[in-house]
C-alpha cells in the first residue's frame, strides 16, 4: 500500500450520511451509498502543515478517503458525489475485502489502476501541484511522460471518450445482421481505432 509520512495521518471514519444528505443528491446515489458502500474513512491529509511542501492556487493539500465496498465495482457515482462537495483533490483508494485499488477524478473523468495495482507516490516535488500531477501521472500510467499535464489529461480525456463510442459501435456490430450496416460500421470502428492511436 501506500507509503505515507505519518505526519499526514488522519484517519477519521466519515459518516456516509455526511455526504448523502448533501442538497442535489438524488434518491438512487443515496442508496447506493447505504447499500453498496461499507465505510469511508479519511485516511491522509498532504498539506504544507503536515508534510512541508509548498501549496499552490491550483492545489492547497491533497486528500487520501478509502472506501470500502460491498461488491468489487469502482464506485463511480460516489467518487463523483464526493468530490462535488470537497474543494481539495482527492486520492482514493478502494478496498474489497483484500483487494485494493486507487482511483482519482480529473475534471469529469474518474481514472483508476487495475485492482491489486501498486502505484507510487514522488515526493521530490517543488509544490503540492506538481505531486498531485505525479499521483495522476502514475494511475495514468504516463509517470514517464515530460508532456504537458494539461496536455495529457486532454489527450486521456479524448481517449475514455473515443473508448465508449468504440465499446458502442463493437456492441452494436455483434447484433446487426445486415451485411451493408455490418460493412458501414466496420469502417466506423476502423477510423475510431486510427483517431485513438493518432492520440499519443
Amino acid at each position: 500500500m501506500l507509503s505515507i509520512p505519518n505526519s499526514c495521518k488522519v484517519n477519521k471514519i466519515l459518516p456516509k450520511k455526511t455526504f448523502y444528505n448533501k442538497v442535489g443528491i438524488n434518491s438512487n446515489i443515496k442508496d447506493v451509498f447505504i447499500n453498496q458502500i461499507d465505510k469511508i474513512t479519511w485516511l491522509h491529509k498532504i498539506s504544507f502543515e503536515t508534510i512541508g511542501m509548498p501549496k499552490t492556487k491550483e492545489v492547497e493539500e491533497i486528500e487520501i478517503f478509502q472506501i470500502d465496498i460491498k461488491e468489487k465495482i469502482i464506485p463511480s457515482s460516489i467518487i463523483k458525489s464526493i468530490t462535488k462537495n470537497i474543494s481539495y483533490p482527492i486520492l482514493f483508494v478502494i478496498k474489497y475485502g483484500d483487494n485494493y485499488c486507487y482511483a482519482i477524478r480529473v475534471e469529469d473523468n474518474i481514472y483508476n489502476t487495475n485492482w491489486n495495482e501498486e502505484i507510487s507516490i514522488d515526493y521530490n516535488a517543488i509544490s503540492l501541484e506538481v505531486l498531485y500531477q505525479n499521483i495522476v501521472k502514475s494511475i495514468i500510467k504516463e509517470q514517464a511522460s515530460y508532456k504537458d499535464f494539461n496536455t495529457l489529461i486532454t489527450n486521456k480525456s479524448k481517449q475514455l471518450e473515443l473508448e465508449k463510442r468504440l465499446n458502442m459501435l463493437e456492441n452494436k456490430l455483434k447484433q446487426e445482421k445486415q451485411f451493408n450496416r455490418k460493412v458501414e460500421l466496420n469502417q466506423e470502428i476502423r477510423k475510431i481505432k486510427e483517431e485513438y492511436n493518432a492520440i499519443n
